[in-house]
This record gives C-alpha cells, sequence and structure tokens, in this order.
C-alpha cells in the first residue's frame, strides 16, 4: 500500500477526534451543540469579541455571524454586553456555561488522547505533539495559528 499523505491522514484523525468529542460531550448533557460554536467560544475564552470580530474568524458575513451569535446567546455559551468603546456594537462574552463546555471538551480530548496513548504510547503521543506545535509554529512566526473552521 503506497503512503498516505499527512493531510488526509489529518483530515481523518481530526473527523474521528471531533466525532468523537461530540458523541461524548452529548453524553455529558451538550447536545444543542453547532460545529461553529467551538470556534467562537475558543476565540472568545482568549478575549471579548465583536459581531465583526466573529464574521472574520468564520470566514462569514456579519449577518450570519449576527445569527451565529443570537443561536449561541439562546443556548447561553456567549453573553452580548455594552462595548467599551462602542456604543453601537456589543462585547461577546464567553459564559458560564460556554466555560464549562470548554472545560468538558478538553477532559474528553485528555481521555482520546489517553486512549491513542494506550495504542502508540504516552512518549509517541508526546512527541507528536511537540513536533506538531513545532511545525506549525515554524510556518506561523512562532506562534500557534487560531483554530479556524476549514469551508
Amino acid at each position: 500500500m503506497a503512503d498516505v499523505p499527512l493531510a488526509r491522514l489529518f483530515a481523518m484523525a481530526s473527523y474521528s477526534l471531533i466525532s468523537q468529542l461530540h458523541e461524548r460531550l452529548a453524553e455529558r448533557g451538550f447536545r444543542e451543540l453547532r460545529p461553529a460554536f467551538a470556534f467562537v467560544l475558543l476565540a472568545s475564552r482568549e478575549r471579548p469579541l465583536t459581531g465583526n470580530d466573529v464574521a472574520r474568524l468564520m470566514a462569514m458575513t456579519k449577518q450570519a455571524a449576527s445569527k451565529l451569535v443570537d443561536a449561541m446567546e439562546a443556548e447561553g455559551y456567549l453573553v452580548r454586553k455594552p462595548h467599551p468603546d462602542d456604543a453601537r456594537a456589543k462585547s461577546l462574552h464567553i459564559s458560564a456555561k460556554g466555560k464549562r463546555l470548554l472545560e468538558a471538551a478538553e477532559q474528553i480530548y485528555a481521555e482520546l488522547e489517553g486512549e491513542w496513548a494506550r495504542v502508540i504510547g504516552a512518549g509517541r503521543v508526546g512527541a507528536m505533539r511537540r513536533d506538531l506545535m513545532e511545525v506549525l509554529k515554524a510556518s506561523h512566526d512562532g506562534e500557534l495559528p487560531p483554530v479556524r473552521p476549514v469551508w
């Protein structure tokens, strides 16, 4: 069998991990998730966002971003607050429920990595993480790039 390209293997691994993540999140009560929620929550964990930030992050129109934010607010993952510098804008903050979701996701990722470690060994999983971080940082000015959707 010919070598499978790394990009294809990464895509398969990513799909597998994300599918298992969502299954386990549903088991823990987080059933109303849309895939786009994660990208916004991860970004809002770093700092409050605006609707324009969401549109840029998600590569969508401002109108589509507004609908996404509405859905996330309705599910309790984001809270809109007055923007400190612009009376017309709203500042989007991750809610307590959003933080709980991200904490649950981190726990599940640790579980999944543990499952991988049982197959290939903890040292190899750690080496894979270090190698991927090194490659990503090398092509992004020494920083890890933001997690963004691939449409």
